[in-house]
């Protein structure tokens, strides 16, 4: 147990290395997440501006990206929001997970945690790790180390770490708030955009069936091509914006999947690690009289 620091939360993360606001273990700052967000859509938004005028393909890209009334930018707007998140928290699990890989117990196997021996560990907690309450694992380990002088059995310590490991799913839980919202508000904006298309083609059949109600002859056939081809351009409208939505969403879904499989998985090894290494160590000494 030495005084060396061997971990430091701004070394490893995203938000406290880019000297950003840096949220809560794994759940990332909002303002950070849409800083990130508006990156990426510069991003997207710059690379559709390079290629917009290149051969054929270019035209369509950058329709896909600003066209059809502008309901793309909506939807790569939360798109991009989405994706920034779920990096920006991939990256806290990460950071999370270095402080599993310390060594701040003793291997000995007759090792004991009691009220004298919790002291010691809290304060090579603390000497070696740099805001070590910012680390899910090691704050967990100190407010349960500090507490014990308070409780009169084994049973309380259990109960205080189960507690504590339920304040801290139901915080990374509440992570997931925003993200939740943007998967659903992006195909909703999809099917807005299918609303607004339709409409605009029913509107548009109207007109081009008037010159052909009117028996203009053949300029009225010709008005009606040119009066069908804006109804097509609404039914494009309809068509892609749904398209478009829908797949953008289900990216964010598959990889938000993953990204909560990893969360799940470091609330599970920080639980498996505090029994093994706390836990199953703690010692209650009984009172001497005085």
């Amino acid at each position: 147990m030495g005084s060396k620091t061997v971990l430091s939360y701004r070394s490893v993360d995203p938000e406290a290395r880019l000297g950003l606001p840096s949220g809560r273990f794994t759940t990332p700052n909002q303002t950070t997440t849409l800083l990130g967000g508006c990156l990426f859509m510069a991003v997207v938004y710059g690379f559709g501006l390079v290629v917009k005028d290149r051969g054929t393909w270019g035209p369509k890209v950058w329709e896909y990206l600003a066209g059809f009334e502008g309901f793309p930018i909506l939807m790569w707007a939360l798109t991009c929001w989405s994706a920034s998140i779920l990096l920006i928290k991939g990256l806290k699990i990460r950071a999370q997970r270095k402080a599993l890989l310390l060594n701040l117990i003793p291997n000995d196997p007759k090792f004991t945690v009691t009220t004298a021996t919790a002291l010691k560990v809290i304060q090579a907690i603390e000497s070696s790790v740099e805001d070590s309450h910012r680390f899910m694992y090691l704050n967990r380990i100190v407010v349960a180390l500090r507490s014990m002088r308070n409780v009169g059995r084994i049973g309380d310590i259990d109960e205080m770490l189960q507690s504590a490991a339920d304040n801290d799913e139901s915080g990374v839980e509440s992570g997931y708030t925003l993200l939740k919202g943007f998967v659903w508000a992006i195909p909703v904006v999809g099917f807005i955009g299918t609303v607004v298309g339709l409409t605009k083609a029913m509107g548009e059949f109207k007109e081009a069936l008037a010159p052909a109600v009117a028996g203009s002859g053949a300029q009225g056939v010709s008005q009606v091509s040119v009066g069908l081809l804006k109804v097509l351009q609404g039914l494009d409208i309809a068509f892609i914006s749904t398209a478009e939505s829908l797949m953008l969403v289900f990216v964010v879904h598959i990889v938000s999947v993953f990204i909560r499989s990893a969360d799940e998985a470091v609330l599970d090894d920080i639980r498996d690690a505090i029994h093994s290494n706390i836990a199953a160590r703690v010692r209650i000494e009984p009172e001497t009289g005085g």
